[in-house]
C-alpha cells in the first residue's frame, strides 16, 4: 500500500481522513484491533479540527467576496447615474441629478473604502434615502436604476449573512487548516499504512477489508494529484 502524497491539498487530506474514519466505522472486525482503534481516535480528533479550520478559512474568503460584490453593486449604480446625468432628455437628466446627489453624499464619505461595519451602515442609510417619495419617483423615470438599487439590497443582505457566518467561525477559532495537514499525514503514512502493510505480510485477515478500503482511497487521491501535476 502506498502512502498519501504530501502534495495533496488540505481539503483532499481532510476528505481522505473522513473516508478512512468512515471505512473503519463500518468494519466491525477492524474495530477489534487495539492499535487501529487508537490511531483512528487520534485521526478523528485531527479530522474534526481540520474541518473546522477549513470552514473558518472559507468564512473569511466568503466575507471578502461578499464585500467585493456589494462594492461592485454600489459602483454600478454610481456609473449608471453618472450616465443619466448627461442624458440629452431633460426629465431623465433632472431625475438622475437628484439621485446622484444622494449617491454622491455617500461616495464622498468613503462608502467604498470604509470598514465593513461602517460600509454596512452607510449602505443601509443610502438605501433608506432611496425609499423617500421623491427618490422613488425619480427612480421610476430611469430604466435600470430600480434594478441597480435592488442589487445593492441583495448584495448587502448577502454580506450580512456572510458576516454572521464569519463571526460564528471566529467564535470557535483555532489553529489554521494548514497546521493540521502534517499531523494527519503522520498518522496515515507513518502509523496506519505501515501497520496495514505489516498485517498483510503476516496474514492478519481481520483488517484486510479495511486495508483494501484505505488503499483505494489513498490511490484515488494520489491519482488526482498526479493528474493535476500534468
Amino acid at each position: 500500500m502506498n502512502k498519501l502524497t504530501a502534495k495533496a491539498r488540505i481539503t483532499e487530506v481532510d476528505g481522505l481522513s473522513d473516508s478512512v474514519i468512515r471505512i473503519f466505522g463500518a468494519d466491525t472486525k477492524a474495530q477489534e484491533d487495539t492499535f487501529l482503534k487508537g490511531q483512528i481516535a487520534e485521526l478523528t480528533t485531527l479530522s474534526d479540527a481540520i474541518t473546522a479550520a477549513i470552514l473558518q478559512d472559507k468564512a473569511v474568503s466568503n466575507l471578502d467576496e461578499a464585500d467585493s460584490r456589494r462594492d461592485e453593486a454600489v459602483r454600478n449604480l454610481g456609473a449608471l447615474l453618472s450616465g443619466y446625468a448627461v442624458f440629452p432628455l431633460e426629465e431623465k437628466k433632472a431625475a438622475a441629478l437628484c439621485l446622484k446627489t444622494v449617491y454622491d453624499k455617500y461616495a464622498k464619505s468613503g462608502i467604498l473604502s470604509a470598514s465593513y461595519v461602517s460600509e454596512s451602515s452607510m449602505i443601509e442609510s443610502m438605501l433608506g434615502d432611496f425609499t423617500a417619495a421623491e427618490a422613488k419617483a425619480n427612480i421610476e423615470k430611469l430604466d435600470g436604476v430600480a434594478e441597480m438599487v435592488s442589487a445593492i439590497r441583495t448584495a448587502q443582505d448577502n454580506f450580512t449573512a456572510a458576516n454572521d457566518a464569519f463571526v460564528k467561525a471566529e467564535g470557535s477559532k483555532g489553529a489554521s487548516a494548514s497546521s493540521y495537514k502534517k499531523p494527519i499525514l503522520a498518522v496515515i503514512n507513518d502509523k496506519i499504512v505501515p501497520y496495514l502493510n505489516t498485517m498483510a505480510i503476516v496474514g492478519n485477515t481481520a483488517v484486510a477489508d479495511f486495508a483494501k478500503g484505505v488503499e483505494s482511497e489513498i490511490s484515488r487521491v494520489n491519482e488526482t494529484v498526479a493528474k493535476r501535476g500534468k
